[in-house]
C-alpha cells in the first residue's frame, strides 16, 4: 500500500512538473504570436461557433468536434434545456436521453443509475470534465450526488469506450461538462419550493478579470420525501478557476465537496425504517492546456476523488463505513499528420484504494485494497476522401489484479452530402470486476478474487440527416456480445460467490429528432427498440432484467420574445422483468411533465415545474415505488 501511495505522490508531482515545463516552453514562445493565425485557442473556436445543429462534444473523441464529425452515437443535453427541465439532479436530466435508463430508488438523495443499450450500471462510464467519477467498490457513479446548476452541458457516447476511456466504458460514457467563469461580475440566485416540503437553494457567482476568472457554486436541498423514513438534507459546493498564462497556455483549477443525510426506506418487501446513510464526496482536479500550433494541444490532468459513506441500520445492528479514495494522471497529445490525418496519443494512470469496515472496525474485504492501473492509447482520424473519414484506436490497459487488456476500436464518417451522413464502428469494450466482486465477505456472500473483466464485441450503424440549422434526425442500429459477465450464484450452502459464467447478446434501434418547427416552438422525439438477452444455459433466451423493449419519449417547447417559455414532455417505458428466470414482471408506465416560466422584470424569472402530473403509480425497480405527482415552483435572479 506505501508505495501505491509513493505512485500517487509521483503522478501529482509529475503533473506540476509537466505544468512548469509547459509554461516554461509558452513563455519561449511569446516571441512567436504573432505569428498565429488565430486569436484564441483550437478548443476554444470549436466550442464557441457551435450551433445547435453542429454542438461540439469532446467526448466522443477526445478532440473538440461537431456531432455531425464524429462516427459514433453522440448526445448532447445542453444547459438551455437543463434548465427548462429545472431537475434536482443530472439523474433527472438523463431520463430523456435515447435509450439510456435511470434506475432510480426513490425520490430526492435516492440512489440513480445509469445504463445505456441494455447495460448494466457498471458498464457506463461517468466523468466530469473528463475525470471518471464511478466508485471502486461497487462500479458505478451515483447520479444523486451531482446537481444541476454546475453543469453547461451533458454529453453521451453510446458504444464501447474502452479504446479512449479503459475499464467501465464497455457500453458508454457519460461526461458532464460544468460552467466556466462568465465574462463579467454576475451573481445568480434561484429557490424553490414544492411537494413534500421540497426546498432547493441555488446560488453562484462568478467573473472574469484579465485573465484570471472564477466562478463559485453553492446550493442546498432538502425534502420529507415520498415514503417513510426517506427524507433528504444536503448541499453542495463547488469552485472554479481558470488562468490564462498566455495567448497559447491554459490553466483550470475544479474543487468543491456534496454532503448527503438520508433515510434508507429499504424495500417495500423488506423496509429499513431507521436506516439511515451520509455521504460525502470531495473532489480537485488541475487541467493544463498549451497549444503549440493550430491542431497541436497538449493537454495533462491530475485529479483526486474521495467518497466516503456511512450506513447504519440499529434494527439489525447493521454498519457498513466506506472508504473510497480514486487518484490519477490523465495526459494527451494532439499531433497532425499532413493534411488529412490528425494522430492523438496518451497516457493513463490511476489509483483505487478502498476501506470497508462494520461497526466493529473489522474489515469487510479482507483488509485496505489498492488497485493501480497503466495505460497507454492512440488513435488516429485518417481522410481517406473529402467525403470519408476512417478514426481507428487502440489502447491497453494493465492492471495490478487482473493484468492486459487490449481495447481495438474503428469507426467511419461518410458524408453523402453536407447534410446527410452515414456512421459506423466496431469494437471491444470491457468492464473490470469491482472491489466487492473481488473480496467482499459476510456471513451470505463472498467475493472471488480470481474474476476476469467482463468482454464486450460490439457494433453499429447509422444515418444522420440534418434538418435545417437547428433540427437533426439520427437513426442507429447496433449490437452487443458480452461474454464473461459478472453475477452473484448461490453455491449450495446459502453464500452467494460472484462467478464469470453468464454470456448476453444485445440489439436493437434507436432513433433521435429534434426539431426547430419556428423561432418560438421547437420540439424532440425518440424511440429505442431493444432486445436484451440471456444467451447462458438454461436462461438461454430469456430476457435480461430490468430491459425493457420499448422506450418512448417525446417534448414541445414555446418561447415568446416577451420571456414566456412553456415546456410539455411525456414519457413511455416498457415493461420489464424483475427476475433471470423472467418470472415477476414489473409493468409498463407513462409519465407526463410540464414546465412554465415568465420574466417578470428585466433578470427576474418565476417558474414551475410539475412531474408525474397524472400521478401514476411505477417502479423502476423492484419494491421500490416512485414519487406521485409533484409540483415545485420558484424564482431566478441574476444581478
Amino acid at each position: 500500500m506505501k508505495t501505491n501511495r509513493r505512485i500517487i505522490a509521483a503522478l501529482i508531482g509529475s503533473a506540476a512538473i509537466l505544468t512548469i515545463s509547459t509554461d516554461s516552453r509558452a513563455q519561449g514562445a511569446d516571441a512567436e504570436k504573432e505569428a498565429v493565425q488565430s486569436t484564441a485557442s483550437v478548443v476554444t473556436q470549436a466550442v464557441s461557433e457551435a450551433t445547435e445543429a453542429n454542438t461540439v462534444v469532446v467526448s466522443a473523441t477526445r478532440i473538440p468536434q461537431a456531432i455531425r464529425d464524429v462516427g459514433v452515437s453522440v448526445s448532447v443535453v445542453s444547459r438551455e434545456r437543463i434548465e427548462e427541465l429545472n431537475a434536482l439532479d443530472v439523474g433527472e436530466v438523463l431520463e430523456e436521453v435515447t435509450d439510456a435508463r435511470i434506475n432510480s430508488y426513490g425520490s430526492m438523495g435516492s440512489e440513480s443509475e445509469i445504463t445505456l443499450r441494455g447495460s448494466s450500471r457498471e458498464q457506463v462510464l461517468v466523468m466530469v470534465d473528463g475525470r471518471p467519477v464511478n466508485v471502486a467498490s461497487v462500479g458505478m457513479a451515483d447520479l444523486s450526488m451531482y446537481p444541476v446548476d454546475q453543469i453547461e452541458r451533458i454529453e453521451v457516447i453510446r458504444g464501447p469506450g474502452s479504446v479512449l476511456y479503459g475499464a467501465g466504458a464497455m457500453a458508454g460514457v457519460v461526461n458532464i461538462v460544468t460552467r466556466d467563469p462568465p465574462e463579467k461580475f454576475t451573481t445568480d440566485l434561484e429557490a424553490s419550493y414544492g411537494t413534500k416540503n421540497t426546498r432547493i437553494l441555488r446560488l453562484d457567482n462568478g467573473a472574469r478579470i484579465g485573465d484570471f476568472g472564477y466562478l463559485v457554486m453553492a446550493s442546498q436541498n432538502a425534502s420529507d420525501g415520498w415514503r417513510e423514513n426517506s427524507a433528504c438534507e444536503g448541499y453542495n459546493i463547488a469552485v472554479k478557476l481558470d488562468y490564462d498564462i498566455t495567448r497559447e497556455s491554459r490553466l483550470v483549477l475544479n474543487s468543491g465537496f456534496s454532503r448527503q443525510n438520508k433515510g434508507v426506506p429499504g424495500s417495500t418487501s423488506w423496509p429499513t425504517p431507521n436506516a439511515k446513510q451520509y455521504d460525502e464526496h470531495y473532489w480537485v482536479d488541475l487541467t493544463h492546456k498549451y497549444e503549440f500550433a493550430t491542431n497541436t494541444v497538449l493537454t495533462s490532468k491530475a485529479f483526486l476523488n474521495q467518497d466516503w459513506q456511512d450506513y447504519k441500520d440499529p434494527d439489525i445492528l447493521t454498519t457498513d463505513i466506506s472508504r473510497n479514495q480514486k487518484a490519477g494522471l490523465d495526459v494527451q497529445q494532439t499531433l497532425p499528420l499532413g493534411e488529412r490525418q490528425l494522430l492523438l496519443g496518451g497516457i493513463y494512470l490511476e489509483n483505487d484504494y478502498v476501506n470497508i469496515k462494520d461497526a466493529d472496525g473489522l474489515s469487510l474485504i479482507g483488509g485496505n485494497r489498492d488497485l493501480f492501473t497503466g495505460a497507454g492509447f492512440l488513435q488516429d482520424e485518417i481522410s481517406l476522401l473529402k467525403a470519408l473519414v476512417v478514426t481507428p484506436g487502440l489502447r491497453c490497459d494493465v492492471q495490478s489484479k487482473w493484468g492486459a487488456e487490449l481495447s481495438p476500436k474503428i469507426s467511419g464518417l461518410y458524408k453523402i452530402t453536407a447534410s446527410t451522413g452515414l456512421k459506423a464502428s466496431i469494437g471491444r469494450g470491457f468492464r473490470a470486476p469491482t472491489i466487492d466482486e473481488l473480496y467482499w465477505r459476510d456471513d451470505y456472500s463472498a467475493g472471488n478474487p480470481d474474476l476476469k473483466p467482463e468482454e464486450s464485441f460490439s457494433y453499429d450503424a447509422g444515418i444522420q440527416q440534418q434538418l435545417g440549422a437547428k433540427s437533426m434526425l439520427q437513426v442507429s442500429l447496433f449490437q452487443s456480445h458480452v461474454k464473461k459477465l459478472i453475477a452473484w450464484f448461490d453455491d449450495g450452502m446459502g453464500v452467494y460467490t460472484a462467478q464469470n459464467i453468464n454470456d448476453a447478446c444485445i440489439q436493437g434501434l434507436e432513433t433521435e429528432l429534434s426539431m426547430q418547427f419556428t423561432e418560438e416552438i421547437s420540439g424532440a422525439l425518440s424511440y429505442t427498440l431493444l432486445d436484451a438477452r440471456d444467451t447462458s444455459g438454461e436462461y438461454d433466451g430469456d430476457i435480461l432484467t430490468y430491459r425493457p423493449k420499448n422506450k418512448v419519449g417525446g417534448r414541445l417547447g414555446y418561447q415568446s420574445k416577451w420571456g414566456l417559455k412553456l415546456n410539455v414532455n411525456a414519457e413511455y417505458t416498457d415493461s420489464v422483468y424483475a427476475d433471470r428466470a423472467n418470472t415477476q414482471e414489473l409493468g409498463g408506465f407513462m409519465t407526463f411533465g410540464a414546465y412554465a416560466a415568465q420574466t417578470i422584470f428585466k433578470n427576474v424569472e418565476i417558474f414551475a415545474r410539475g412531474d408525474n402530473i397524472l400521478n401514476k403509480q411505477y417502479q423502476m425497480l423492484n419494491g421500490y415505488p416512485m414519487p406521485g405527482a409533484s409540483v415545485v415552483g420558484g424564482m431566478k435572479a441574476t444581478f
